[in-house]
């Protein structure tokens, strides 16, 4: 959550926070509303594993995650809403207007709004298609920029990490865990086990048993049952046997 207007400028901003251009509104949802169809129909081919349909696809999404910006967009007015398009913070928005505060120099009685532009979503489909394609370069590229849009998005978080797997990019992975693990709140049972779990592979190609083991045994707290945490531990463990 961002932090509060302060001195003089939140006292201006709460009482008349600055109203969006029409423009800016429009150009998002113009942007959600054209890029949607594109997506639903890629999400269908790779749910129906159409290789040759959603390999054709990918130019056209590629064209539309090209013109992604770098960041989320700010919250901003539009008319009588507030548009929040990022899920985290519609969190913190709709947290501070049941306990009466102001947020980001909007007043809390503000018509917070959730609105989806489909970032996340169009760099899933592109990397996920890249994947399939075995591009797996591209594939860390397109979820790395997804995730620089939307850090907490826990499906690109699990589609990274599995793609840097499939790199053997293992000095990549441990750090990569524990920076989202430790800003991440959501993702709760047998999900964080199982990212917990894939960094304690990356340790065990990095000869680090101690961390590995150390991981399995978290991943495992989490969820007794975990098959990347056993497989973990039976690494370990060959590892340790196999001879000099």
């Amino acid at each position: 959550m961002r932090g509060y207007w302060v001195a003089t400028v939140a006292a201006i901003a709460l009482l008349s926070p600055a109203t969006a251009l029409a423009g800016s509104c429009e150009d998002k949802a113009a942007f959600a509303a054209r890029v949607q169809p594109d997506i639903d129909k890629a999400f269908a081919l790779m749910k129906a594993q159409d290789k040759p349909g959603f390999t054709a696809l990918l130019p056209v999404l590629q064209k539309h995650y090209a013109t992604l910006p770098a960041a989320m967009p700010a919250a901003e007015r539009c008319g009588a809403e507030v548009r929040v398009y990022d899920e985290h913070q519609y969190l913190a928005y709709d947290a501070a207007k049941k306990a009466g505060k102001a947020i980001d120099g909007f007043p809390a009685g503000s018509n917070f709004v959730l609105t989806n532009l489909h970032y996340a979503e169009l760099a899933y489909a592109v990397g996920w298609i890249q994947y399939e394609m075995q591009d797996f370069a591209g594939a860390k590229a397109s979820y790395a920029k997804g995730l620089a849009i939307s850090p907490n998005q826990h499906d690109l978080t699990k589609e990274y990490v599995a793609t840097l797997l499939s790199l053997s990019a293992y000095g990549e992975m441990p750090p990569f865990v524990d920076r989202f693990l430790a800003s991440d709140k959501d993702l709760a049972g047998a999900e964080r086990a199982n990212l917990i779990a894939a960094k304690g592979i990356a340790l065990v190609a990095q000869n680090d048993m101690a961390g590995a083991t150390n991981a399995a045994n978290q991943a495992k707290a989490l969820d007794a049952n975990n098959e990347y945490a056993e497989l973990v531990r039976k690494l370990v463990a060959q590892r340790q046997t196999k001879p000099n």
